[in-house]
Parts: structure tokens; sequence; C-alpha cells
């Protein structure tokens, strides 16, 4: 909105003024008035905005519109004057001609002649701040900056409706529609490298979509702060399904996957019946990558065509305990498995809400930490923070997972190649029956030599380090499962519940009952 100065002893042309032309229809508004040429300079000197256009009567007491004009020049060498006056005389119009102004009205004021005036200069206005846009180089970046500050909500309603004129963005249309387009690449390795390669994607996204969307009609396309790309379809009739929309986006969404081998997803916001409420269907639209997860198949994701959905009313059930079992006896291919499968069923949801499957992922990966020695919880939750997918999230779980695997077949590598076989048959059989006797007729040696070269590299019997390994597999199964203490016995390889009782009670120091209620107590 551009600014207007009157200045003219007589207090009903001041009135008039004010109220004979509809200013804001010319993006003008009365900043001030003032009635007379010295009161004029004061109000120009103490007014924090910039005076656009200055109407000026001549003959006025104490300085005159001329003389008004000549000390404007001084400080403000783009403000436009026009002149008033009461009599034509043309020593003022040659005076005033010299002085640069726009016109030169007679009183009475001839309305239409003013508003012609009031148009050209508005005009000329215009198109000045359209050539030194376009002349700084950085148009786009400006075009960008108006564009997110209209979705984002964050710019005065008659700065738009200026910038919009400059800048060619129609407000007009009845009917406005957002769509957001997401690029899903990789968020593992060198950060600057990877910000290069999204850029330089990003560059190439843009192309694609100008060319996409001609059918479409007025379209506007920028990348928004968080690196998205925005597309503000402006549409002169209602289309109730966005069928047109679609199938644009779609064409659109595989021309980008076929060209640049990246996946693609797409949100639409709410369509909108004004300008003013583009940023609720870009709200929309970009909630869509907060609440949700992409699928696979890349489906469109429409706000207004959303299922209701609630995944803890469709009672998925997780089997948890399972899960630390498979972790606990070191199957790698059940436990990934199992954790594909758990997601699977996730799937079968029909659209995934982000914090439902990160609250089961998070589950299964905590269930794994829990078991390591020494575990470290930032591996946990900072990746979260770059995952859009479901297979990233089935990623991000299998490979923390792993971490665990890892540790618990961890042997140390000091240890002769027989003496470590021999450690990794009790990780993996230890439900089993497992004796010097056994293991020496699987390795061909005489069970009294690998039972001494046990006790010397490991510090105890064979019969103890296959004890204390079981006790160590039951306390863990004792802390994180609701198995019953005979179950428990069962699944670490005591057929005798009493002899594993004693076992138990003998290495850790209180029973398997009295270690879960500690346990129990400890947590609340």
């Amino acid at each position: 909105m551009r600014n207007v100065l009157i200045v003219d002893d007589e207090p009903f042309i001041l009135e008039g003024l004010r109220s004979v032309i509809e200013w804001e229809d010319y993006g003008l508004r009365i900043a001030g008035q003032a009635c007379n040429g010295e009161e004029a300079l004061v109000f120009l000197q103490n007014h924090n905005e910039a005076i656009d256009i200055l109407i000026t009567d001549i003959t006025m007491p104490k300085l005159t519109g001329l003389e008004l004009i000549q000390q404007v020049k001084l400080f403000d060498s783009k403000m436009r004057f026009i002149i008033l006056s009461g009599y034509e005389q043309f020593e003022y119009l040659k005076a005033g001609m010299s002085l640069g102004i726009e016109n030169y009205i007679l009183k009475p004021i001839n309305i239409k002649e003013l508003e012609s005036t009031i148009q050209h200069i508005t005009e000329v206005l215009n198109q000045e701040d359209v050539n030194r846009f376009r002349a700084m180089g950085d148009w786009q970046d400006l075009r960008n900056n108006i564009l997110n500050r209209w979705v984002s909500g964050k710019i005065d309603p008659q700065e738009l409706q200026h910038r919009s004129e400059v800048l060619n963005i129609s407000l007009n249309c009845p009917f406005f529609t957002v769509a957001a387009i997401r690029l899903i690449t990789e968020h593992e390795g060198d950060e600057t490298q990877l910000n290069m390669r999204r850029n330089q994607l990003m560059e190439q996204c843009y192309r694609i979509a100008m060319q996409s969307v001609g059918e479409l009609g007025t379209v506007y396309i920028f990348v928004d702060r968080e690196g998205d790309l925005v597309v503000i379809i402006a549409e002169n009739s209602e289309d109730e399904n966005k069928e047109r929309i679609y199938s644009v986006l779609k064409q659109m969404q595989y021309e980008i996957m076929r060209e640049l081998e990246q996946s693609v997803w797409i949100t639409v916001g709410s369509k909108e019946h004004r300008y003013q409420d583009v940023p609720r269907s870009y709200e929309k639209a970009k909630s869509l990558y907060v609440d949700h997860l992409m699928l696979p198949g890349y489906p469109i994701v429409d706000v207004d065509q959303l299922p209701i959905m609630d995944l803890h009313m469709e009672k998925i059930e997780i089997d948890y305990e399972a899960f630390t079992k498979l972790l606990l006896s070191g199957e790698r291919e059940a436990t990934n498995q199992f954790i594909g499968e758990t997601f699977e069923k996730l799937l079968g949801c029909t659209m995934l809400t982000r914090i439902d499957t990160y609250n089961v992922a998070i589950k299964l990966i905590l269930i794994a930490k829990n078991i390591e020695k020494n575990s470290d919880y930032s591996a946990v939750f900072n990746p979260l923070l770059r995952i859009d997918t479901i297979e990233q999230l089935v990623h991000h779980v299998q490979e923390s997972v792993k971490v665990t695997l890892d540790q618990l077949s961890l042997v140390d590598d000091h240890l002769s190649a027989n003496t470590r076989y021999m450690v990794d048959q009790v990780s993996k059989h230890f439900r089993e029956e497992l004796s010097l006797k056994t293991l020496s007729q699987r390795m061909d040696m005489h069970p009294n030599y690998l039972g001494q070269l046990f006790q010397k590299e490991m510090g105890s019997s064979f019969s103890d380090y296959v004890n204390q390994f079981r006790i160590e597999k039951a306390r863990q199964l004792l802390l994180q499962t609701t198995l019953l203490t005979n179950e428990i016995a069962n699944e670490v390889g005591y057929l005798d519940p009493t002899y594993f009782y004693r076992q138990f009670k003998k290495s850790v120091g209180v029973s398997p009952t009295e270690l879960r209620n500690m346990y129990k107590k400890t947590k609340a």
C-alpha cells in the first residue's frame, strides 16, 4: 500500500479529497494532511513511512506549494507531485513542470482528471518496482519470498495485493488448492555433500514440475522453507474430486521418479474459496508429512479423503515377548523377519499414522537396547527426525537391533579358534544339552584338552560358563517379559525347574520371583 499526503489551506478541500476517490482501489491510502507547506515539511520529517504521492495547493501561507516541492526534492527524489490551483497561470505551470510534477489540476477539481492522474502515477510506480526488482537479478528469489510468506500467513494483505500486481500473481481466482512435493533422499553420509546433492535434485524437480502443470492453468511453484516443492493451483471452476489435479500431480511424480530415480511423496491440502485461506490449505498439506509415513506405491495423500483411523482401536497385537526371546537367542534372520512382519501388520491399517508406527519402532528398539550392557539411546531417537517412509523406519529398527545382536555375540579376538568356536556354540545352542563331550565329538578333539584350554582362556570351567550364560538369559527374560518362572527355565535349557531355581539364587543372590518384584518396584 502506497502513501499519499494532501496539503491545502482550505479545510473543505482536505476533507473532500479524502472522500471523492476510492484510494484503496489504486493501492493507496491517505497517510496524512497539512494546511500549509511548513506543516507538511514537519510531517514528512517525522513520518516513519515514505510518502509516494504529494498533492498540494500552490498558494498557501508560510510556504507555497512550489517552495514545498523544492524543499522535498532535496531529500526525496522519488516522490510524485500533483499541483492544485484555483486559477491557471503559465508561470506556475512552467515552474511546476521544471520540478517534475505529474499534473496541474485546476479548482474546482475535475474528479475524473484526478483519478486518471492517480491511476497513471500508480502504474508508473508499479512498473518501476518491476524494473527495479528485475534489475536486481533476484527476481525469482523475491517471488519465492512472497509466495512463502503468502502460504505461511506471514504477509500483510495490503503488501500481498501490491506485490501480486508487481510479480504477476493472480489473487482473483475463486478456488485455491495447495499441494506439497517431498523428495525422499538419502540422509546418511556427509551433510555438506548431501545438501549439495539435494539442492541439485530440487532444481531438476522444479524444472520437471514447471513442464508438467501447463494444463492446470494458473499455477505457482516454489521451494518452501523446509525444502519441499509447493504448488499453488488457482482454479476458475470447482472440481469436487480434484481428479484433474491428481492426474497432473501423478504424471509429475512419475516424471521425477523416472528422470531422477528418486522417490517422491505428494500431499494435497484442502480446496479454499479465497486467496486469504491459502495458508489453511498449505498447512493441511504439510501436516500430512508430520502425521503420516509414506506408503509403498507412493500414493498421493489428500487431506479431504483421509479415512478415519485409529491403530489402537484396531487392536493390533504385537508379541513383544516373542521378540525378546528371539533377541536373546541371537537368531538374526528370525529377528529381522519378525520386524518386517510387524510393520506389515501396521500396513494393513489403511493409512499409517506416524506416531503409532514410531511407538512400535521405539518399543522394539528399546527392548534391544535394554539387553545391551552399554546402550547409546541417541541412536534410537535422532534418526527418526529424518525418516519419511515405512521402508526407512523398518531399516532403522533392523539396523538398531543388529547392533544389539553384534554386541551379544561379541567374542574376544584374543581367544583361540577352538575356544571361540565353543563360546559361539553356547550362544547358539544354550537351550540344548551341552557338554565337553558333545563338543569334543563335533570338533574331533579330546574333551580333557578342550576343558583345560577353555579354563585357561576363559577363567572358568566350561560347565560353569554354560550355567552362567543360561542364568544371564533367564535374568533378562525375567525383567523383559511376563513369562512364568517355569517357562523361563525351559526357555534357557533347564529341564528341572527346581534345579534352575537353586542355580539362579546361587548366582544372582535372590530368587527369580524376588528379582522380578524388585524390578517392578524400581520401575514404579
